[in-house]
């Protein structure tokens, strides 16, 4: 979520840093109060631009002792804002939402209309995040007419592209795309160059979405330029992994990469793990997808560490259900891995992985060759969920889906035999109806109709193998 962004001057933030600290002690020297609360919230800004956040933790709670020592009402609530804000990015949102409540209720009581529309907008991101949608949706609404009847336009903006992406995540793309679109025309108008490259990045993840990928390559560009000019690590980060899904899709292996690994290394620079956690994924599905099996499940062993207690039971669970499908497929290899053993390594072993040349299949696979073995490995999953482990169907469907894009991406670029890359779809779409448990058929000459006879024989005589006729039958089979 995008949070307000004060400019800061012509200073460079060391520079500024080091002349408000030397401020702020003449004017506690001179008991100049209002310069002295004006000298902490400053220092905790750029504290916390330049990610030292501690350090900007403290200044805040400097301000927040100051303002009620003062009986100064609206820096109290200011300064419980941006502690919420912290609170917030640390992930203890019970504190965060205590924070802007209280800050809520100051500014209201005050009668401060800026403050209160400020208050709703970062309250509005926290129930989007604690999944509390109807009251995320009402903060968002208060907080944009509130921004607009006092004039703030940037804030308009950053608002307008939370809200995109509360409609995008609830698939409703027209109002997304409205929001974003609204919320680029005023971040140009005022010259928001970080505003605008969060617009624009989120812009491009929805057109990607919508398999627009020109218009979305052109806009990871162009937002990608903004946030460098702005040296915004968090926001690069999440551009880049989204920048590096398009070229993986469009079987651009070597530029994949390279972004992925970028925004890896800035997700740890800033520490922000859930950022962290979303590269890992599309690097566990990139990996999984070229047969580079260990590394794709150091990669979702890294991603459950970084996650541990912040998520959801179901995206725990989606985790666990792909670590164990990569450990099945790592002992049919004849490679046996004790997860809890290889963990601690996770980090490294991706670190490597990401610096080694493009493997043969991923040279195969860019030049317009589906590789036999990710062919073989799909098929492999999808039997093993139709019988013995149906536990694992969601691991499979997801890298069943990545396989079908990228075989699109590769057929709409023109790097695949229409004739062979229609083919393979087609069997791609009879693989997931075999997940479906539907009765599937491909024309008796198409190139894998032997193949999928053979898999769907495969799959018959283990629910009619005589040995397991008194075992309970798999879920949602029989």
């Amino acid at each position: 979520m995008e949070q307000d962004y004060e400019e800061l001057g012509q200073m460079t933030r060391d520079e500024a840093i080091a002349h408000y600290q030397k401020q702020l002690e003449w004017q506690r020297a001179q008991g100049d109060r209002d310069g002295e609360m004006f000298s902490l919230f400053r220092l905790g800004l750029l504290f916390q631009h330049e990610e030292r956040f501690e350090q900007a933790f403290n200044c805040y709670q400097q301000a927040l002792a100051r303002s009620r020592e003062y009986g100064m009402r609206a820096n109290e609530a200011n300064a419980l804002c941006s502690l919420g804000t912290l609170y917030q990015r640390r992930g203890e949102r019970e504190q965060a939402l205590g924070a802007y409540r209280q800050a809520l209720s100051i500014h209201r009581e005050v009668g401060c209309l800026s403050g209160e529309g400020t208050v709703l907008g970062r309250l509005a991101t926290l129930y989007h995040e604690m999944r509390h949608e109807q009251e995320a949706l009402i903060c968002y609404r208060e907080a944009l007419a509130i921004h607009r009847e006092v004039g703030n336009r940037r804030s308009q903006g950053i608002t307008l592209n939370n809200l995109g992406t509360f409609y995008q995540e609830r698939g409703q793309i027209q109002r997304a795309l409205q929001a974003f679109q609204e919320a680029l025309l005023i971040q140009r108008e005022i010259d928001d160059q970080r505003g605008k490259g969060a617009t624009l990045s989120k812009l491009a993840a929805l057109y990607f979405a919508l398999g627009q990928i020109q218009r979305a390559h052109a806009l990871y560009q162009e937002a990608l330029l903004a946030l460098r000019r702005e040296n915004d690590r968090s926001l690069l980060a999440l551009t880049l992994g989204g920048l590096g899904q398009l070229y993986q899709t469009c079987l651009q292996t070597k530029e994949a990469l390279r972004c992925y690994r970028e925004a890896l290394a800035l997700a740890r620079l800033v520490e922000d793990q859930e950022r962290e956690a979303i590269v890992l994924s599309n690097l566990g599905i990139f990996f999984a997808f070229f047969h580079q099996t260990r590394v794709s499940l150091a990669c979702f062993l890294r991603m459950r560490d970084l996650l541990s207690g912040r998520i959801a039971s179901g995206q725990s669970q989606e985790i666990e259900e792909a670590i164990a499908l990569l450990c099945r497929h790592l002992a049919e290899e004849g490679i046996e891995v004790v997860p809890e053993e290889l963990a601690p390594r996770a980090a490294e072993i991706i670190a490597e992985a990401l610096e080694r040349p493009p493997t043969q299949a991923m040279r195969a696979i860019s030049k317009g060759a589906l590789a036999p073995e990710m062919l073989t490995f799909l098929c492999e999953a999808v039997v093993d969920v139709c019988t013995a482990h149906p536990d694992s169907c969601l691991a499979v469907r997801i890298i069943l889906q990545r396989t079908r894009q990228v075989l699109s991406a590769q057929l709409a670029n023109g790097l695949a035999g229409a004739g062979t890359g229609h083919q393979e779809l087609e069997f791609f779409a009879a693989l997931q109806g075999l997940l479906d448990g539907q009765t599937v058929q491909l024309p008796p000459r198409h190139r894998y109709q032997p193949l999928l006879e053979t898999l769907k024989r495969g799959i018959c005589l283990y629910f009619n193998d005589p040995d397991r006729q008194q075992e309970e039958p798999a879920p949602g089979r029989g």
